[in-house]
């Protein structure tokens, strides 16, 4: 009886044991943009950059709520100023607010989103 004991907890833990599984999570891939480069691929404004405002941003600022209005159809007109897009793109309004290392409460970029929008305001915030 003591070894049908001794037998069930080993089988038991042996179970238990080849029951764990872990879920490797991978880092983020995050593509690097050379501003310098003029063969570089241009980020356009309508197919990489409205879709993170999309995202990220509709929900408090579109028509009639928190400015600037990020919807699709008003996001360049209302981010295109100096209020938003600094010479400095680093500085830019746009790019240090939802930054993924900004510590105040508004949603943040994914390290990717944040490349993108750096990149585009560095290619000259163009609206294509």
């Amino acid at each position: 009886m003591k070894s049908l004991k001794y037998l069930f907890t080993i089988a038991l833990i042996a179970l238990l044991l080849a029951g764990c599984k872990y879920d490797f999570i991978l880092p983020e891939e995050v593509p690097i943009i050379d501003p310098e480069d003029p063969n570089a691929e241009q980020i356009s404004f309508s197919s990489a950059i409205v879709p993170i405002f999309e995202s990220k941003c509709v929900a408090c600022h579109t028509t009639g709520k928190q400015l600037p209005d990020l919807s699709a159809a008003n996001a360049f007109s209302s981010v295109n100023s100096t209020r938003y897009i600094s010479s400095t793109a680093e500085e830019s309004l746009i790019y240090t607010r939802p930054h993924p290392d900004n510590t105040d409460s508004h949603p943040k970029y994914s390290a990717t989103e944040a490349v993108l929008v750096l990149g585009w305001i560095q290619q000259g915030a163009k609206n294509n």
